[in-house]
């Protein structure tokens, strides 16, 4: 099993990278859309949490910038239905603590904002893997509320072109700089900014 891959990034597009290792060889590795952008650039030393999934056809490469989001991963492709391909769209499309919620909470309707996760494969993850996934939930005080002001903030800095975790992380660290004071999407917004 491959389960990390130290290098350069010798290329990328928006789903995948190319990481040339020390020893020579070079790796295509699948990422989750908007990762690309949070990596350093051409030329520079990457390291990636890899996952190996073998086919009959391919040997598939797999990578994560923690090895959390790398343990989620594989849990979601527990679920019946779901392959790689379609953990790492969920993966790109919603930060893992808000995944892990969503499961836990049962919120299809989050589920189902991934392209590809219809009505019934929203429900037969949750159901599969609502108990499976206790250990994963994020530490008291790291993670930001999922309704009100902070989501309409990460929306909004989703839509100017930020990635799911770059987002949820940016306007986290808004919130704790605010001492929790009550303020609007918009002046967290603009203090968000300053994170990303």
């Amino acid at each position: 099993m491959i389960r990390r891959i130290r290098g350069e990034l010798v290329g990328h597009t928006a789903d995948t990278v190319e990481v040339l290792a020390p020893d020579g060889l070079g790796y295509d590795v699948n990422v989750p859309m908007g990762l690309v952008d949070r990596l350093p650039g051409l030329g520079e030393p990457v390291e990636l949490h890899t996952v190996l999934v073998v086919k009959d056809d391919a040997l598939e490469l797999y990578g994560f910038e923690s090895a959390h989001d790398r343990e989620l991963f594989r849990r979601l492709r527990g679920a019946s239905g779901v392959g790689p391909r379609l953990a790492l769209a969920i993966l790109g499309a919603l930060p893992s603590d808000r995944v892990v919620s969503a499961i836990q909470g049962k919120d299809h309707a989050t589920l189902q904002t991934v392209s590809g996760v219809g009505k019934k494969t929203a429900e037969r993850i949750a159901i599969e893997l609502a108990d499976k996934l206790d250990d994963m939930r994020p530490a008291i005080g790291s993670t930001i509320p999922v309704r009100g002001p902070s989501q309409a903030a990460i929306q909004a800095l989703r839509a100017l072109g930020y990635g799911p975790t770059e987002s949820a992380s940016a306007v986290k660290r808004a919130v704790d700089a605010l001492d929790g004071r009550e303020v609007g999407t918009e002046n967290l917004v603009k203090n968000a900014l300053q994170f990303v």
